[in-house]
C-alpha cells in the first residue's frame, strides 16, 4: 500500500512537471512561432494609450477654454460697470423727472390737447434718452477733471478713473461717445423740424465741459451751475416740438415757479457736498465753506430747504396745480417734508443723500399728478 501510495505521489509530480513543461514550452514556441501576434496587441495598447492622452489633452484644453471664457466675461461685465458707475446712473434720473414734469404741465394746460401725450410719447422717449446720456457725459466729465482730488479722498477712491479702473484716455473717449449719442437723440426727438432742443442740447453740454475744466473752482459757480443744471430739463422741455414761442403765459408762468423750487433745492444739496469735501477742496476750489465756514454754509443750505417746503406747503399755487384724483402730490408733500427735516439733524453725508431722496419723492409725486390730470 505505501509503495503504491509513493507511486501515485510520484506520478502526479511527473504529470505536474510535464504539464508545466509543456506549457512553459508551448508559450515560448506561440513567443517564437507567431511574434507578430503580441507585436499587434502591444501596438493597439500604445494606440489606446495615446488616445487616451490625447483626449485627456483635449479635456485640459476644453476645461481652459471654458475658463478663460468665465474670466473674460467676468472682466466684461466688470468694465461695464465701471463705465456705467461713471455716469451716476440713478443720480441723472432727477433730470429726466425734471423733463417730464415740464413737459407734462405743458401737455396737461389748456393750449394742449387731451391727445398730444400719446402722440409725443416718440419724442418725449427719444428726448429723455438725450437727456439722460448728456448728463451722464457731464458726470463723466466730472471724473476726469477731478480725478487727482478723487484719488486722495476716501468716499471718492474707488471710482472708475481714480482707481485706475479705467484709463484716462478710455474716460475720456466715453464722455465724447455719450455727447454724441446725446445729440443724435436730441435731434430724432425733434421730429417737427424745430432745432431749439438740439441746440439747448449742446449748450448743456457745452456748460458741462466748461464746469469740469475749471468753472467749477469758482466762487459760487459751481453753485449756481449745478442749480442751473437741475431746472435746465423745464427750459428743454418748453423748446421741444413746436417751441416756447408758442406756448402760452400761463404755461410759461407754471414752469418759472417750478424753476423757483427747483433750484435752490439743487444749491443747499450742493453746499452740503461742498461741506463734506472741504479737506480735499482746499487749496484747489473756492467754495462756500472755505470761505464762510462749514457751520454757517449748512445753516444756508438748510435754510434753502425749509424755504423751499414752506412755499410748497403754504401756497395754493401749487396745490393747484398739481391737484388730482387720488392727491399723490400731497402724499410727495407728506412724505418729503419730513425727509427733509430729518436730512438736517442727519450727519453730513447721510443728509444730504436723504436730501435728494426727498426731491426724488416730490419729483414722483409731481409726475404721477400730471399723468392723473391727463386721464
Amino acid at each position: 500500500m505505501s509503495i503504491f501510495r509513493s507511486y501515485i505521489i510520484v506520478a502526479l509530480v511527473i504529470l505536474r512537471l510535464e504539464e508545466g513543461g509543456s506549457f512553459s514550452f508551448n508559450l515560448q514556441y506561440n513567443r517564437i512561432s507567431h511574434p507578430h501576434r503580441s507585436t499587434t496587441a502591444g501596438r493597439v495598447t500604445l494606440l489606446r494609450r495615446r488616445k487616451r492622452t490625447y483626449l485627456d489633452h483635449q479635456d485640459g484644453r476644453r476645461h481652459d477654454v471654458i475658463n478663460n471664457l468665465s474670466i473674460t466675461e467676468n472682466c466684461f461685465e466688470q468694465t461695464a460697470k465701471s463705465y456705467i458707475r461713471m455716469m451716476r446712473p440713478v443720480t441723472i434720473i432727477q433730470a429726466v423727472g425734471a423733463f417730464l414734469v415740464g413737459r407734462l404741465v405743458i401737455l396737461t394746460s389748456s393750449a394742449a390737447s387731451s391727445s398730444s401725450i400719446i402722440t409725443e410719447v416718440p419724442d418725449i422717449l427719444a428726448a429723455s434718452i438725450s437727456i439722460y446720456l448728456s448728463y451722464g457725459a457731464g458726470m463723466a466729465m466730472n471724473d476726469c477733471a477731478d480725478v487727482a482730488i478723487d484719488s486722495v479722498h476716501e468716499d471718492k477712491q474707488h471710482r472708475s478713473v481714480a482707481s485706475e479702473t479705467i484709463s484716462m484716455r478710455n474716460a475720456s473717449l466715453f464722455c465724447a461717445a455719450l455727447s454724441i449719442l446725446s445729440l443724435i437723440f436730441s435731434f430724432s426727438a425733434s421730429s417737427t423740424g424745430c432745432n431749439g432742443f438740439p441746440v439747448w442740447s449742446l449748450f448743456n453740454l457745452t456748460v458741462m465741459a466748461l464746469y469740469a475744466l475749471g468753472l467749477q473752482r469758482i466762487f459760487l459757480v459751481k453753485n449756481l451751475i449745478c442749480g442751473y443744471l437741475a431746472i435746465a430739463p423745464l427750459i428743454g422741455a418748453s423748446l421741444l416740438g413746436v417751441g416756447a414761442s408758442n406756448l402760452g403765459g400761463d404755461v410759461v408762468g407754471k414752469l418759472y415757479k417750478l424753476a423757483i423750487i427747483g433750484f435752490p433745492l439743487q444749491v443747499a444739496r450742493e453746499i452740503l457736498k461742498d461741506i463734506e469735501d472741504v479737506e480735499v477742496d482746499e487749496g484747489t476750489k473756492k467754495t462756500l465753506p472755505l470761505v464762510i465756514g462749514e457751520r454757517k454754509s449748512k445753516w444756508i443750505a438748510y435754510a434753502l430747504v425749509a424755504v423751499v417746503n414752506g412755499t410748497m406747503l403754504l401756497s395754493p399755487y401749487f396745490w393747484t396745480m398739481f391737484k388730482s384724483t387720488p392727491n399723490v402730490y400731497a402724499l410727495s408733500v407728506v412724505i418729503g417734508t419730513p425727509m427733509c427735516i430729518w436730512a438736517s439733524v442727519l450727519p453730513l453725508s447721510e443728509g444730504q443723500k436723504m436730501l435728494k431722496k426727498s426731491i426724488y419723492v416730490l419729483l414722483l409725486g409731481m409726475i404721477t399728478a400730471l399723468l392723473n390730470q391727463a386721464r
